[in-house]
């Protein structure tokens, strides 16, 4: 987001999202002037007080060559990847639904949201029962049990020392 692209003195306080950040090899990050999509194209209402927390960012914020509201520490573009892990935790800790965030992230489809931003780790079967028992059995631990055949002259020295 660029400081050009919103509007916080308007009664109803906005952000125009008007372009994508992509990566270049050799260049790092850099903006296109087109979204991916048409419905990335979009004007999000902006909440009071993220008005507040802009405006007050403003006046502290360093200078940076492109006008972007959330650089990076080197005033470079903030990366998508980063963008993404911080939108999934916020929507987590808030509840928001599917639809609004794909709406909010200009999404053309909850699917996109859903495997970019939503992503939930597949279930491994239960096997806690089989991997108590293994835990709790004298056997597993007991250098004994295991058959290598006889020993070799580094495991006699072990034995012996």
């Amino acid at each position: 987001m660029r400081w050009e692209d919103t509007d916080l003195g308007a009664e109803q306080p906005t952000v125009t999202i008007c372009g994508t950040i992509v990566y270049l090899k050799g260049t790092g990050f850099s903006r296109q002037n087109w979204t991916k999509s048409d419905a990335g194209y979009r004007t999000v209402i902006v909440p009071r007080f993220a008005v507040g927390m802009l405006l007050a960012r403003k006046l502290t914020a360093a200078d940076n060559a492109h006008d972007e509201i959330f650089a990076s520490r080197r005033g470079s573009w903030t990366s998508p990847h980063n963008v993404r892990r911080q939108w999934s935790q916020a929507r987590a800790d808030t509840g928001i639904d599917t639809e609004d965030a794909a709406a909010q992230l200009g999404h053309g489809s909850e699917d996109v949201t859903n495997t970019y931003y939503i992503v939930k780790p597949a279930l491994a079967p239960d096997s806690s029962q089989i991997l108590e028992q293994l835990g709790a059995s004298p056997t597993t631990t007991s250098p004994e049990r295991r058959d290598h055949g006889p020993p070799g002259p580094r495991r006699r020295a072990r034995m012996n020392a």
